[in-house]
């Protein structure tokens, strides 16, 4: 277990360093080159991690990660950036659970019994970004090969979207171009510096939220046996993100995103090729109709509504992509003033993304 334990870590940050310092790596962004570093491992060298260290990976170091990246949701901070986007973001929102929930009834003769499972990963994804897709699979247990289908559907499905709306706003949206603006937008483009001190606290933050959240845990399974573990940590998290002392978390959303990557690494290396090329046409095509049905009706009623397109096509980012992406977008069509508003509102996205998720899932598996 130790040595498959220290490899994956290491694959982990080949990977990051990788994203970090080359160009082309830069633009996948660091979840997409960790899994497809380790697609490529397992399928090039046959090598697949021992089953003990998987399951550390994605049990307590992935509790960890989101127990992390979910107490840096501070609502009265945010709050006042995300309103700018709020409505866009909420259609989206409503869009994506149309689009998952009919599109579960369309290709349910190709999708199966796996249709739910798929329902609950993207409606999470595509409501707030991949930490609720990590939140939700941990719930549903899906099987392996097919968390690695979802995630690289994922993954496809919003990078089109991304190059799409970069065309779409740098041909029809308006540019504000400010260099006032575009200096405090450069602020947040990276996570604050992990210094030891912020570790530290980002360390006692979520080892607190995870000591009372199995806590609290262990007194509902009392009464309510089935209840989602990651529910009660979800709730605890953001309900410990909004006490006094929001700068001694300032270090949790960077070292979460960190912490994270492992899991997404042991999926890369989870799966041969053989099993995506099979089976992957289906999900794909399942994930790109959600996106698809998202993004143009939103777009529609755009229209409709006369709201400014940067502005939609950013809160439409925040969903399908989560904060960082929306930030990558705003900053791509030179619109600094929306950076803010944009990690804002997808920060939001993981308030709800989980829950939504789950209820998608238990919606389809009711049906």
């Amino acid at each position: 277990m130790a040595v498959s334990l220290v490899l994956v870590l290491a694959l982990t940050w080949s990977g990051w360093f990788f994203s970090q310092r080359v160009a082309f790596a830069r633009q996948l962004g660091t979840t997409m080159v960790v899994l497809l570093l380790g697609f490529l491992v397992t399928n090039l060298l046959g090598w697949r991690p021992d089953t003990r260290a998987s399951s550390w990976i994605s049990g307590p170091l992935t509790s960890l990660a989101i127990a992390q990246l979910l107490l840096a949701v501070d609502l009265r901070r945010i709050w006042p950036d995300a309103r700018r986007l709020l409505l866009p973001f909420i259609t989206a929102v409503i869009c994506t659970l149309i689009a998952v929930l009919v599109g579960a009834l369309l290709f349910q003769p190709w999708l199966g019994s796996d249709a739910g499972l798929l329902a609950g990963v993207f409606t999470a994804t595509f409501t707030g970004g991949s930490l609720n897709f990590v939140s939700v699979a941990r719930t549903l247990t899906p099987p392996e090969p097919l968390l690695l289908l979802a995630m690289a559907a994922d993954h496809v499905a919003f990078a089109a979207w991304f190059g799409i709306s970069v065309l779409i706003g740098r041909r029809w949206g308006r540019s504000r171009r400010s260099s006032k603006t575009s200096d405090a937008a450069s602020g947040t483009a990276e996570p604050p510096s992990l210094d030891w001190s912020n570790i530290l606290f980002g360390l006692l933050w979520s080892g607190g939220v995870l000591l009372v959240a199995e806590a609290i845990n262990a007194l509902i399974q009392i009464v309510w046996s089935g209840c989602p573990t990651i529910l009660v940590l979800t709730t605890v998290a953001l309900l410990a993100a909004q006490l006094p002392g929001a700068s001694s978390r300032r270090g949790c959303y960077g070292l979460g995103l960190l912490l994270i990557q492992p899991f997404f690494m042991v999926i890369g290396l989870s799966s041969p090729v053989g099993g995506l090329l099979g089976a992957g046409f289906p999900v794909l095509l399942y994930a790109a109709w959600i996106v698809a049905i998202q993004g143009g009706t939103l777009l529609l009623i755009r229209h409709w509504r006369r709201w400014p397109l940067t502005e939609c096509l950013v809160a439409s980012q925040a969903a399908i992509g989560g904060p960082s992406t929306a930030l990558a977008l705003a900053t791509s069509l030179e619109s600094a003033s929306l950076a803010m508003p944009g990690v804002a509102i997808g920060l939001c996205g993981y308030l709800i993304g989980t829950y939504l998720g789950l209820l998608s899932a238990s919606l389809l598996a009711i049906s």
